[in-house]
């Protein structure tokens, strides 16, 4: 299949020619923190057919947005990361994400782990009143992220890395509850929905830091 484009010399119309297709860019956000399998990706984005998946991926690579790697024992199997060229565009992802947060949304409409990660980052506001500093793990099913804040900004990364004040483990809609929904954190554990290991004090504080609702 030939790929279109929109013949325009604009920057913004050339970045459309390759991450404007369907499916493109959020490969592209599913990649953000790391590198993923081919059935990895195509759990992130359930609704995208393996052959349409397939196809933008060719797309990319041959873009320089993507490229496959070898992954390292224990896995030892191909996958898909994003080149330097790639992660250039985690900006703009954050922003469109911080634009579309305040967009309607239906409420039984998933979220992948990815993109909830990637609108933590969109969506931190540090207060000012009071400096929040901590490290958190998230554990999502298999997925493990540590996320540390600070008056200086917002970091999350895939993985255990060292050590946290406090490890918060739910689904992604349960998290979303909790930092967009209203839901209380205490009342989130109570009903087996969250679990927290550690100090739940800073885990409350944490859920306090995002300052836009998804929706509204």
């Amino acid at each position: 299949m030939t790929q279109r484009t929109y013949q325009d010399a604009c920057g913004a119309a050339r970045t459309m020619d390759i991450v404007g297709e369907r499916w493109a860019l959020l490969i592209v956000r599913e990649l953000v923190f790391g590198p993923k399998r081919f059935g990895d990706l195509r759990s992130g984005l359930p609704k995208a057919s393996q052959n349409v998946l397939s196809q933008r991926l060719r797309e990319l690579e041959q873009s320089g947005i993507v490229r496959r790697v070898q992954l390292g024992p224990p896995a030892s199997v191909h996958a898909y990361e994003l080149t330097e060229r790639g992660h250039q565009l985690e900006p703009t992802l954050i922003e469109l994400s911080r634009w579309g947060a305040g967009l309607p949304a239906e409420p039984d409409v998933e979220m992948s782990t990815d993109a909830f990660m990637l609108l933590l980052k969109a969506l931190y506001r540090p207060p000012t009143d009071a400096p929040v500093t901590a490290r958190l793990r998230l554990q999502v099913g298999t997925d493990a992220f540590e996320v540390g804040v600070s008056p200086s900004g917002i970091s999350v990364a895939r993985g255990r890395s060292g050590p946290v004040d406090v490890t918060v483990t739910g689904t992604v809609r349960a998290l979303r509850d909790l930092m967009f929904g209203g839901t209380a954190l205490r009342s989130a554990v109570s009903a087996g929905d969250i679990d927290v290991h550690g100090d739940i004090a800073a885990a409350q504080r944490f859920f306090l830091l995002f300052g836009a609702t998804p929706g509204e």
